[in-house]
């Protein structure tokens, strides 16, 4: 926790001081901490009514096909496997249960994707004049769309129906050329920068989209991340940046963590420096300190709803990066005979003696459900723990706060 110089000062005077009051509601004692921290987290959860079992599912994650006109190696998705596309069927039935689950809301999110989600442009197209009439027939106020490609084939169809419906794009993009053509190929075996640049630029040309890039840390850009994101900046003009959590492969991190946090916060700086926004993990520790509060739950919204996975033959994944573990995957139909199954997804916290000693206790609180089950138990991976706690580290020591 940071304390700023003001209430530094404050508790100088007699207690009880405002800055005593708010620390004691913080958990801190004049005894020292609780023997015990991460029983003192959970009273700090249940003071706060921060749950970690999602309310319901507010927005899809729609995995429209497994097709895909780029062969990346560290994708998440088995692409271009053979498996069948979502069917129209399919894609009502989904949007019909979001809909009806989030009757009088104000805002749902749908967020096509793939594969290349572009290779069924059709299917975009059939949902979103679909959740047009369903926002009418269930009283939701605004249906926000996303789409995530990696920006190799667009047509003026399809840039045309984007604009209209002011959508979120977010490109995926590693870096120039020489690191982009690392990991990030045609099928055929060839780059495709010249393309992804002049389709970047038609986005950006465009009246009322909201483009930014998808960055994802890899062995060609670890230790050139902020010149990596100069050149986002600088050459494509994109000034959102969101970098992607290296996802567990193989049962490991394959990252440096402590390297990672210290190059996030580089490339933050960079961004800053250029006037745009990157965004990271490392934002949860700004976040945290800010606010006061515990930043622990990753698999969900600030209001508890959940961002789902609907997949190809009537399932639906709890975890919208995980689609193949078994805990994770239900039926429309059992999710509606039981909104508690929305629990599976529910965050572990601090599932081993080790996180009580953390300095990242409450900003990180242990894997995810997602990174166990790629990790294959509740360990959390040495690179994971070296990442939070340099995250911390660098927060406290930035104090700049929240961007």
């Amino acid at each position: 926790m940071f304390i700023d110089s003001g209430e530094v000062h404050d508790l100088a005077g007699v207690p009880p001081t405002e800055t005593h009051e708010a620390l004691a509601g913080l958990g801190f004692t004049p005894g020292g901490p609780a023997a015990d921290r991460r029983e003192a987290l959970q009273h700090r959860l249940r003071l706060l009514g921060l749950d970690r079992a999602p309310s319901r599912i507010s927005g899809l994650r729609v995995v429209l096909t497994d097709r895909c006109n780029m062969a990346c190696t560290y994708c998440f998705v088995d692409t271009n496997s053979g498996e069948p596309d979502l069917t129209k069927e399919e894609l009502s039935a989904g949007l019909e249960f979001l809909f009806e689950q989030n009757a009088g809301q104000e805002e749902v999110s749908i967020q096509w994707f793939g594969g290349e989600p572009t290779i069924r442009f059709d299917l975009m197209r059939y949902g979103d004049q679909l959740a047009d009439t369903l926002a009418d027939r269930y009283d939701v106020a605004r249906v926000r769309r996303t789409v995530v490609t990696n920006g190799a084939r667009l047509t003026e169809e399809a840039l045309d129906h984007f604009v209209a419906y002011e959508y979120g794009v977010g490109i995926s993009i590693d870096g120039p050329p020489g690191i982009n053509s690392a990991h990030r190929l045609l099928l055929g075996g060839q780059p495709a920068d010249d393309r992804i640049r002049r389709n970047v630029a038609r986005f950006i040309e465009a009246d009322g989209l909201h483009v930014g890039c998808n960055l994802t840390p890899t062995a060609a850009n670890i230790g050139r991340l902020a010149e990596t994101v100069r050149w986002i900046i600088d050459d494509l003009g994109l000034k959102f940046i969101y970098v992607n959590t290296p996802i567990p492969t193989a049962g490991r991190w394959q990252v440096n963590g402590t390297d990672l946090a210290r190059e996030l916060y580089e490339a933050r700086q960079a961004a800053l420096t250029r006037g745009g926004m990157l965004f990271s993990v490392l934002d949860r520790a700004f976040q945290a300190l800010d606010t006061r509060r515990p930043m622990l739950f990753d698999h969900m919204q600030g209001d508890r709803s959940l961002n789902a996975a609907l997949l190809p033959g009537n399932r639906v994944s709890l975890c919208d990066i995980n689609f193949t573990e078994p805990s994770f995957l239900h039926t429309l139909d059992e999710l509606r005979a039981d909104p508690g199954l929305l629990a599976g997804v529910a965050k572990r916290v601090t599932p081993i003696p080790e996180c009580g000693n953390c300095p990242a206790l409450a900003i990180c609180g242990g894997p995810s459900r997602n990174e166990q089950a790629l990790i294959g138990g509740s360990t959390p991976d040495p690179e994971m723990c070296a990442f939070y706690t340099s995250t911390v580290e660098i927060a406290v020591w930035d104090n700049t706060g929240v961007q």
